[in-house]
């Protein structure tokens, strides 16, 4: 069985994962790492135009990032990369599954038109999770924090916090349109953490 796991920032993708590798002793994979793998078949200005993020990386550290863009922007960083690097993800997915193995896929850049390409097969199953409420999103950015954090380790200021939780706030209205545009179960995060990362277990589980 494949697990795809979708949705906005922050909304407990990696920690639903987590869990549910330990569940169902399978290895789990961030589309992150998936997006390292695929980045040195570009170059030069191609590389720009379809990992926009990268560039921004080199002049901005993550602090400046979220003070100088806005969510939209940020949103639309995301869904470009994740076109980007579908093609290879799908083929991964694909070789997973023709293989008959175990494995579970998370990350942002995983889009609910392109998944969609799956959803009618028993052998896969497909969650997203998100938070829509600005002000919770800002709270739980402290919450649930073991080992490293991408977020907290690099920023400490609140006022650049506030900014992160409004910019991630403009994720959820996308996955929720999208996902109902295309019949795929989307999960709201942000009351009652832990009984809805383990509904997202029953729901990836059930028979």
């Amino acid at each position: 069985m494949i697990y795809i796991i979708g949705g906005s920032p922050r909304g407990g993708k990696s920690i639903l994962a987590k869990k549910l590798s330990k569940k169902i002793n399978a290895p789990y994979i961030s589309t992150d790492f998936l997006k390292l793998m695929l980045r040195p078949y570009f170059k030069g200005a191609e590389k720009d135009k379809m990992f926009p993020f990268d560039k921004i990386w080199q002049k901005l550290d993550l602090n400046d990032y979220f003070m100088n863009y806005s969510g939209k922007q940020i949103l639309n960083i995301d869904l470009q990369e994740g076109r980007t690097i579908w093609p290879g993800v799908k083929l991964f997915i694909s070789h997973l599954h023709k293989c008959k193995m175990d494995y579970i896929i998370e990350g942002v850049h995983l889009l609910p038109n392109q998944v969609k390409y799956f959803q009618n097969d028993p052998n896969i199953r497909i969650v997203f999770l998100g938070k829509a409420n600005e002000e919770k999103i800002y709270q739980g950015l402290f919450k649930n924090k073991s080992g490293r954090d991408w977020l907290l380790d690099k920023i400490e200021d609140k006022a650049v916090l506030r900014k992160v939780a409004q910019a991630l706030s403009a994720y959820y209205p996308y996955f929720k349109k999208e996902t109902e545009k295309y019949n795929l179960k989307l999960i709201n995060t942000e009351d009652n953490f832990p009984s809805r990362i383990n509904e997202a277990i029953a729901y990836l589980t059930k028979k």
